[in-house]
């Protein structure tokens, strides 16, 4: 069609042949005269009825000028957020640290004992009763020691009888100028017993129990009871 549009409207070919022209009027459209009808469309597979209706429908004619305006608007598209990266879960490897020797090892006793002398042995016999009370007068472990008891008691243990005092003791055996383990360590007053590398073994008064200690006696004598 030469000029001929429809501002609104479509031309709709049903499947069953019928042809409809639906139309809306517009400010710059004029009613034309017949002479503008269309021309162009096969009828041969329209219908009886059809055939009627395309001839006698209403064409309508456009000035040449017409100008359609079609109003839009801008639309902004606003892009859609990335994903956030997924957090990245670091694993680490747990591995139990290594005991040390203070976690696993009890403080280590020295073996008296191991060279089998008798002074060893008393060393080691001595070593068992530290935190015994103090008891004047006391020789065993049920009723607790003093000085001279505690020695009396363990050379017992291995058949060698000492008096029950210290100042019976500095003649109980012999005299030497350096100490070894198991001797008695003698002063006026109170004995206690040589444990080498400058300890004793001793139960020295009211409120100290047989202890373990450096050996604090000046200008004592040395007595090897065997």
């Amino acid at each position: 069609m030469t000029r001929t549009a429809a501002r609104s409207g479509a031309l709709i070919a049903a499947s069953s042949g019928l042809l409809a022209t639906a139309l809306a009027p517009s400010a710059h459209a004029v009613a034309g005269d017949g002479s503008h009808r269309l021309a162009s469309v096969d009828k041969t597979t329209l219908t009886q009825e059809t055939r009627h209706e395309v001839p006698t429908a209403p064409a309508v004619q456009v000035a040449s000028d017409a100008k359609l305006r079609i109003e839009s608007k801008a639309v902004k598209v606003t892009p859609a957020p990335e994903p956030e990266p997924e957090p990245v879960v670091e694993t680490t490897s747990y591995t139990e640290p290594a005991a040390t020797a203070t976690e696993t090892e009890a403080p280590a006793t020295p073996d008296y004992a191991s060279d089998g002398s008798i002074g060893a042995q008393a060393v080691a016999i001595a070593m068992q009763y530290i935190g015994i009370a103090y008891t004047y007068g006391g020789e065993s472990p049920s009723s607790g020691f003093d000085c001279s008891g505690l020695i009396k008691y363990v050379y017992a243990q291995l058949g060698i009888h000492l008096p029950h005092s210290s100042s019976s003791m500095v003649s109980a055996g012999y005299q030497v100028a350096s100490p070894i383990p198991g001797d008695i360590v003698w002063t006026q007053g109170h004995v206690s017993l040589y444990a080498g590398d400058g300890m004793v073994v001793e139960a020295a008064n009211y409120g100290t129990p047989v202890r373990h200690t450096a050996q604090w006696q000046d200008y004592a004598v040395y007595i090897r009871p065997y």
